[in-house]
């Protein structure tokens, strides 16, 4: 009887021993989503007073329609390396 009883005190362990690494792992996975959210966000925001910025410089230089067409242009090439980085790493 003490073998049964030893073996489940020993199964016991490792199933709590299992569910402690699970817990950490999630918690570590948890903290790194929000991580990488909020830095998207904060990526996502200063590209935008990026090109706000860019705007106004270009429209003070060479007119409106054409400050509007360069910015967007811009907008259009970081969002293509964007897509071809991601579509990259994700393969």
């Amino acid at each position: 009887m003490a073998n049964i009883s030893e073996f489940i005190v020993s199964v016991v362990e490792l199933v709590e021993a299992q569910a402690d690494d699970i817990r950490h792992s999630f918690f570590k996975s948890a903290s790194g989503f929000l991580l990488t959210v909020t830095a998207t966000v904060l990526a996502i925001i200063g590209f935008i007073f990026f090109l706000v910025g860019l705007n106004i410089l270009l429209v003070s230089i060479i007119g409106e329609v054409a400050a509007y067409l360069s910015t967007s242009f811009v907008a259009f090439i970081a969002a293509f390396i964007i897509y071809k980085v991601a579509s990259w790493k994700a393969r």
